[in-house]
């Protein structure tokens, strides 16, 4: 499976593994980015040597509220066949981030597809990626809104966070503009508008916009704006 064809929900704080070479030589070399010279980080950085063979990442996918799904990089490691061997990490100084953008068109494993080798500390590393994004966490209101699976059709799959919103006023046409979710109410969703309109609803971007969630009678989902 490609990465892109895994929905967010079905990839939030699980453990997966995907398999890049290229990808993962990069991160080892920025395991030890601390032993060059800075200064000629771009001459030096190809020529940090590879201590293990590698071809896999495991990685932990956590929401940053305004940057998206986003994976923090827990561990290299090398796929042969149905098994991979995971290599303990020489420290944990840098805070490793990689963007779902440069990910979209790798293969992923789930843990349980793979045999993992015996003597990885898996639960450690676990329990570091948690700790690693518990800020990421810290806001309820958001985490509730996450959770709330029944306007998975209108989210953006980069920045679930972000939902498709219409709104509609008299003269005007319809028009759908991006919004980000800030709070879950008993009967309304309540949001930061991200774009700035095209026609005037009488409200600018930056502006808190009230959602309602609708449901049509083949059971569509659509997100409207309430601008009353």
């Amino acid at each position: 499976m490609l990465l892109k064809e895994a929905t967010f929900r079905n990839l939030l704080y699980k453990m997966i593994i995907v398999k890049s070479k290229k990808d993962a030589e990069y991160q080892e070399r920025l395991f030890n980015i601390d032993s060059i010279d800075l200064d000629n980080i771009e001459e030096e950085f190809s020529n940090i040597p590879i201590e293990n063979e590698v071809n896999a990442m495991l990685l932990f996918p956590y929401l940053d509220y305004t940057q998206g799904l986003s994976f923090l990089m827990v561990a290299n490691g090398l796929i042969e066949g149905n098994t991979v061997t995971f290599y303990e990490r020489p420290n944990f100084d840098n805070f490793q981030i990689i963007r779902k953008g440069t990910l979209n068109d790798k293969e992923i494993f789930y843990l349980k597809d793979l045999l993992i080798n015996n003597d990885f500390d898996l639960e450690y590393y676990v329990n570091y990626a948690i700790d690693r994004t518990e800020s990421y966490r810290g806001d309820a209101e958001v985490e509730t809104l996450r959770a709330f699976s029944e306007i998975d059709s209108c989210r953006n799959e980069d920045f679930p966070d972000d939902f498709l919103a219409y709104f509609f006023k008299e003269g005007l046409n319809p028009e759908g503009m991006w919004v980000r979710g800030k709070e879950l109410k008993r009967d309304h969703i309540v949001t930061e508008l991200l774009n700035q309109p095209n026609q005037d609803f009488g409200i600018n971007a930056g502006d808190t916009v009230k959602i309602i969630v609708y449901e049509d009678e083949s059971g569509e989902i659509s997100c409207i704006a309430d601008l009353r």
